[in-house]
């Protein structure tokens, strides 16, 4: 309920948190089944430089976000935030804000100077969010995709 006062505990994700996982996936956009979620969250938990983080408020898991260290030749190490969703019947009560802020003690943690976000263009409201939430916009590209046999 917006506005309520937020008792949210952020913790590392496990394999019983699968369904819920799969579920906001979905929200987001990305359709999967609760056993890939299971799968997927088991390789993440075998790589370094990984964590999936849960806002669970009594039992119930409101919200997730994937972050990692990303590694290039051209730029410095630094943090990315993977994906982040939060519930949309849970959405303007701080629990992004919250899974933010840990996703920047991980980084940190971590030893990364800095934390990356990528969003899709259409997705403005998230934008505005991540703007509020001290982020700003350094550059706009376009993803290619090729699919391999």
């Amino acid at each position: 309920m917006p506005g309520r006062m937020l008792r949210v505990n952020i913790r590392e994700a496990t394999a019983s948190d699968a369904a819920a996982l799969a579920e906001l996936s979905t929200q987001l956009g990305y359709p999967m089944p609760p056993g890939e979620a299971a799968q997927r969250l088991q390789v993440l938990e075998g790589r370094p430089g990984n964590a999936v983080l849960v806002a669970e408020e009594d039992g119930r898991v409101l919200g997730w976000l994937h972050v990692c260290g990303m590694f290039f030749l051209e730029s410095p190490p630094f943090a990315e935030v993977a994906g982040l969703v939060v519930d949309q019947a849970s959405r303007g009560r701080g629990t992004g804000k919250l899974l933010l802020a840990a996703a920047a003690r991980w980084a940190a943690e971590q030893g990364f100077g800095n934390l990356r976000v990528r969003s899709n263009v259409i997705r403005e409201s998230a934008h505005r969010f991540y703007e509020r939430e001290g982020f700003r916009r350094v550059k706009s590209q376009v993803v290619l995709d090729l699919e391999l046999p």
